[in-house]
């Protein structure tokens, strides 16, 4: 115990600890002593109202369910509807569930008496009230049924209602109590919790008076005498505390003690060193003014080095014209201590930056850079300064006289020309030659920076030029160095390599680059041997190498060449090119080759075949007739394919022409149903007709050989036959026509490739069809001339949908259409060009009697005469003319390049096949002989009325007049 207390005494801080520490054991118990209570007190309280809260919930349920019965006994008394009887019962369940839950959860007597008479409410009203109401309202004794009501039924559900209040009521003054005593024990808690606050507040304040006499006192009287020692008091050995104090105050004062003696010691030695201090003083003082001197030289120099070295930087960080020249006229203002100034490039834009001048003193400067004083740097070509007398405009609030002083430099390339000028203007001061010298040397500097920049210009257009170059080539270019790294690549490339922009490419090594485009491909390891081998291991001599790209659906055929300078291989130039169109064009004249050779030997197979056994055998009639309709049907069969060809030919070579008329679809459809019916006996053709405005602009012959196609591959992709339906309607400003049958379907990755020529579905049920694969790609080119959409839209094996969509045009009238067409026709003049005296009669009298004018020219010349000379509203025209110099294609060219007379419809009436030239010359029509008269009387009709009525009888839907 002894050595414990002794240990104790030895140190002031272990003293204070073992209070603390006692004070702290004293708190946490009591605070744990408190807080535990008072959990207490809170879980018992939780656990109460959870139990008084689960059986008010019950009871609700209970309660609900009861008035729900109540509600829906009453609705099936009042509106005899089944689902409230239904209702009655789920909600008896209801009740009796919860009244089960209620028991499981009830804890007091008052939970159990409720429990008990709810449940003889329940038998009493589910099992007694409501059937014996219900059995009397469905026999229709009302009476009863009221008599069950007056008779304690309504009370019995009052007085039970009256109960559910009651008992709910009950655990809501539960709830409240519990509440209460809650809050009760809560306030002992509290008060029990302050007075312990108090009582610890108490001992803490004893702690410290305790600590406050240990260490207050004899802290004290240190101070005092440290206050002595720090006025220069004496003070003896007396005045020292002593104390016998073994902690850390008593080795203070023992310390204090002897640090007093040490320091009386020393004083008297220090007062001698002082005076010898105070002669070195004075000394120092002068070599520090001498110090001063020099430093403030060294920062001036220092600033002066760093003006010129932020002019120096301003001029090689950046290659940006404008940026250097603001760097150029800002650090050499600096330098000079100019409080303006300007640079000005001698090109033709006169490049300018400007420091501490107005918009309005650059841009007279610049006006009159080639005039005045600045004509002496163009001559002279050295600087100049000059003193003026400061303007009015430059004084701002100053009085009296001032001077300004201007410097002039210029900028000299190498071939000594003006580059560029500088001048700067101080107020401060003159400008000293010494000044001016070094400025010169500053423009060297200038010079140099502009050279360079202009250089670097150059060479940034430059590789611009070759990178635009690059970006115009079709095929990917991309440049890597022997170590595979990337240094040149165009646009294409870029986008080969699944890159946004070109600068991503900008030094990327072999293993950044090669990864995408390994990984895209179909030939991941092989590309990677073909671009290893060429680019480290120098393999010259490879072919190209050709790869697919599955994703992109492409073929790309890669080469390269190596690039040399000097004789050092520099690198490798690989060149990607896309090969897709050509690898599916060898593909599909492969199939093409395949197809029709099948196609062609087929029907000939079978001419050849009937022919021969017509030739070899005796035949009777009816065989013969039978063998010369399948060659008939074979024959028809080779011309349509070879007409396909020829068609085909004709679009590619844009020969194919096409005689536009205002016609009416449902008769062209019509007819091709009726034509196609032939073909099937299984399919059934069905025309939904859903607008009136069928009518437009388009060849009849050709509209019908789209058609045409369309429903006979809806026959042949149907071979299980079915329904096919062709359905006319609007949609916005387009006529559209769906050809929908149920067939095989089409697969979804062979849509895009549908109307290419020789395209077919690689599947069998297909290739067994036949077929060309031209129908389609006949289809889309008619429907393109005729400013049409075709689409298709199919499901497999539940059938395809081709839809046909053309401009709407509408019938509507102006008020000049009001008249009789009759009356139109009296006043239209038509010339006819024919020789032949015949025909030329012939064509007058239908013409005439159908209401026209009349004139007949025989000559060529002639006729070229009289239309001048009359501007009629069409012209009939015969190729071949008696007058052999002028034919009638020189009158249809004079016609033509002739700005008066092109807009007049002319109608070639020619035995001649030469329909393509006709139409190409600019012909309106083309009629062959022999013809119907009437056929030209309404061929003519109909241009008029097309050529006089545009934009009025037949209109575009979006055009149509208000």
């Amino acid at each position: 115990m002894e050595k414990m207390r002794s240990y104790f005494r030895q140190s002031f801080a272990r003293q204070f600890i073992l209070l603390v520490a006692s004070f702290f054991i004293i708190f946490v118990v009591g605070a744990t002593a408190l807080s535990m209570y008072q959990a207490t007190l809170v879980t018992s309280f939780e656990k109460k109202k959870n139990q008084i809260e689960m059986k008010m919930k019950y009871a609700q349920e209970i309660e609900q369910a009861f008035n729900q019965a109540f509600s829906d006994a009453r609705g099936y008394l009042a509106f005899n509807r089944k689902e409230f009887k239904l209702s009655i019962f789920r909600e008896q369940e209801n009740a009796q569930t919860g009244l089960d839950a209620l028991e499981l959860a009830a804890t007091t007597k008052d939970d159990k008496q409720f429990i008990l008479k709810a449940r003889q409410f329940a038998s009493y009203y589910f099992g007694d009230l409501v059937p014996e109401a219900i059995e009397a309202f469905e026999s229709g004794n009302i009476q009863k049924v009221l008599s069950l009501s007056e008779n304690g039924g309504t009370a019995s559900i009052e007085q039970f209602q009256f109960q559910m209040k009651t008992y709910k009521q009950s655990l809501n003054d539960q709830l409240d109590g519990a509440f209460r005593q809650l809050s009760k024990e809560q306030q002992i808690a509290q008060t029990a919790f302050i007075v312990f606050v108090f009582l610890m507040l108490f001992l803490l304040a004893a702690i410290a008076r305790i600590m406050t006499k240990k260490i207050g006192a004899p802290l004290r009287a240190l101070a005092h005498m440290a206050e002595k020692i720090a006025n220069d008091e004496q003070v003896h050995n007396n005045d020292v505390i002593h104390t016998a104090r073994e902690d850390e105050i008593g080795k203070l004062a023992q310390a204090f003690r002897k640090m007093l003696m040490s320091i009386q010691e020393k004083e008297e030695s220090l007062m001698a060193h002082n005076e010898e201090l105070l002669a070195q003083q004075d000394e120092l003082e002068v070599q520090q003014a001498e110090l001063e001197q020099a430093l403030e030289a060294m920062q001036a120099r220092e600033r002066e080095l760093e003006r010129y070295n932020d002019f120096i930087q301003g001029l090689s960080n950046s290659l940006d014209r404008q940026e250097v020249l603001h760097s150029i006229v800002f650090n050499m203002a600096r330098v000079m201590e100019a409080d303006r100034g300007m640079i000005v490039l001698m090109n033709e834009q006169k490049t300018y930056a400007a420091f501490g001048l107005s918009p309005y003193g650059v841009e007279q400067f610049l006006t009159y850079v080639y005039n005045g004083l600045h004509q002496r740097l163009f001559e002279q070509k050295k600087p100049f300064v000059l003193k003026r007398e400061v303007a009015a405009s430059e004084k701002g609030y100053h009085e009296e006289t001032m001077f300004v002083h201007d410097v002039f430099l210029p900028v000299l390339s190498n071939e000594s020309k003006v580059q560029a000028i500088l001048v700067f203007s101080r107020f401060g001061g003159p400008f000293s030659d010494e000044e001016v010298h070094e400025y010169v040397g500053l423009t060297k500097q200038i010079s140099i920076s502009l050279q360079k920049m202009e250089l670097y210009e150059q060479t940034e257009q430059a590789r611009e030029t070759v990178q635009h170059i690059l970006n115009t080539v079709q095929e990917g270019i991309h440049f890597v160095d022997r170590d595979g790294n990337s240094v040149i690549v165009n646009k294409q490339m870029a986008d080969l390599l699944q890159k946004e922009t070109i600068a991503e490419l900008g030094g990327a090594s072999y293993e950044q680059w090669a990864r995408g485009l390994i990984e895209q491909s179909d030939a991941g390891k092989t590309l990677c041997d073909y671009l290893r081998a060429i680019i480290f291991n120098g393999d010259e001599e490879r072919e190209p190498f050709v790869y697919h790209l599955p994703q992109k659906r492409k073929v790309i055929q890669v080469y390269a060449k190596p690039l040399y300078r000097n004789g050092e291989r520099q690198g490798t130039v690989f060149v990607h090119r896309d090969i897709t169109k050509e690898f599916e064009v060898d593909q599909m004249k492969s199939e093409f080759v395949s197809t029709v050779s099948h196609e062609l030997r087929t029907p000939l197979s079978s001419v050849l075949g009937f022919t021969e056994l017509m030739l070899t055998k005796e035949l009777k009639p009816e065989r013969q007739k039978k063998y010369l309709t399948t060659i008939y049907q074979e024959a028809k069969r080779l011309t349509a394919l070879i007409n396909d060809f020829l068609d085909v030919q004709r679009m590619e070579s844009g020969k194919q022409t096409y005689d536009k008329k205002y016609e009416d679809l449902v008769s062209i459809i019509e007819n091709v149903i009726e034509t196609q019916k032939v073909n099937t006996t299984i399919h059934q053709f069905r025309l939904q007709k859903e607008t009136d405005k069928t009518t437009v602009l388009g060849d009849r012959d050709k509209l019908a050989q789209v058609f045409t196609n369309l429903i006979s591959n809806a026959i042949k992709y149907s071979p299980d036959g079915g329904n096919i339906t062709v359905r006319i309607y609007e949609r916005g400003n387009r006529l559209c026509v769906d050809v929908q049958d149920e067939g095989l379907g089409i697969p979804e990755e062979a849509l895009p490739h549908l109307f290419t020529k020789f395209y077919r579905v690689d599947n069998s049920d297909r290739r067994r069809i036949g077929g060309t694969g031209l129908g389609l790609a006949i289809v889309k080119e008619i429907v393109k001339a005729h400013e049409g959409e075709v689409a298709v839209t199919s499901e497999l094996k539940k059938g395809s949908t081709f839809t046909i969509s053309f401009p709407l045009v509408v019938m509507a009238r102006s008020r000049e259409d009001e008249r009789d067409i009759d009356d139109k026709q009296a006043h239209a003049h038509v010339i006819i060009v024919e020789d032949d005296e015949n025909l030329a009669a012939l064509l007058e009298a239908e013409l005439k009697d159908s209401g026209f004018r009349v004139k007949l020219v025989k000559e060529g010349k002639e006729a070229i005469e009289l239309i001048q000379k009359e501007k009629p509203d069409a012209v009939v025209l015969d190729i071949m003319l008696e007058e052999h110099d002028v034919s009638g294609w020189d009158v249809l060219k004079e016609l033509k390049q002739n700005e008066e007379l092109a807009h007049i419809p002319i109608i070639i009436s020619s035995a001649l096949e030469e329909r393509e030239k006709g139409m190409a010359l600019g012909a309106n029509s083309y009629l062959v002989k022999p013809y119907q008269p009437s056929q030209l009387s309404k061929t003519i009709l109909q241009m008029l009325l097309n050529k006089e009525r545009q934009g009025e009888i037949f209109v575009p839907l979006n055009e149509e007049a208000n």
